[in-house]
C-alpha cells in the first residue's frame, strides 16, 4: 500500500469516531444501531488501510543503522 496515504486514512477515520460520538452523544436515549452500524464499519475500513501502510518491520530494520 503506499505509505502517502496514511494520513488521509487516519483523516478519515478519526473524522469518523469523531461524527459517531457527536450522533450518540446528540440522540443519547434514543440511540439508533443501524446508524452507529453506518458510521463504524468504514471507521474501521479507514483504520485498516492505515495499518496496512505502515511498513514490514524488515523493511525498518534495514533503514535503521546500528552502531
Amino acid at each position: 500500500m503506499n505509505p502517502k496515504f496514511r494520513f488521509v486514512y487516519l483523516l478519515g477515520g478519526v473524522l469518523g469516531l469523531a461524527l459517531l460520538i457527536y450522533q450518540i452523544v446528540d440522540n443519547l436515549p434514543d440511540i439508533n444501531p443501524g446508524m452507529v452500524l453506518l458510521i463504524t464499519i468504514p471507521d474501521m475500513v479507514f483504520f485498516f488501510l492505515a495499518y496496512k501502510t505502515y511498513p514490514d518491520e524488515e523493511e525498518v530494520k534495514h533503514k535503521v543503522k546500528s552502531y
